[in-house]
């Protein structure tokens, strides 16, 4: 069984503490538990956010190079990734990643991916991939947009 059952609506996005719909290319394909799911993440790593990289058309997961069987394709959708936020106190986004990383972890994740340019891939989608995966660009062609 997925990890969420359903997407969200428009009352249901306006809910999220620290998401809205209008930072998502498809909001109204995105998984309304994974969602809730994110937004307890973000709380709890204390740190922003930014998704880069959610629902994906085959065709445009095609187009950007992204793996056959991607995450991102799925609906509803439990994956995003996270572009590099850095700033002056955390240049390289390493700290802000590990806050990331384990409140995801701590949540129940198990499955995270690392882009070349900094980049996070996080998904929810252990019930229907192998779970506990942890790639990065060199075990896995998927192109950040």
């Amino acid at each position: 069984m997925a990890f969420s059952s359903r997407t969200l609506s428009p009352a249901e996005w306006a809910a999220l503490t620290h998401f809205s719909a209008d930072e998502f290319q498809h909001p109204e394909k995105m998984g309304y538990e994974f969602m809730l799911w994110l937004d307890g993440v973000r709380e709890q790593a204390g740190v922003p956010m930014h998704v880069s990289s959610s629902y994906r058309s085959r065709a445009y997961n095609l187009a950007v190079g992204g793996a056959a069987d991607s995450a991102h394709v799925d609906e509803p959708c439990e994956a995003v990734d996270i572009a590099k936020s850095p700033t002056a106190e955390d240049p390289n986004w390493n700290h802000a990643r590990f806050c990331i990383l384990r409140a995801a972890l701590l949540g129940g994740c198990t499955r995270f991916g690392f882009y070349p340019n900094g980049s996070l891939h996080i998904d929810r989608t252990e019930s229907v991939r192998p779970a506990e995966r942890l790639w990065n660009a060199v075990d896995n062609p998927a192109k950040p947009i």
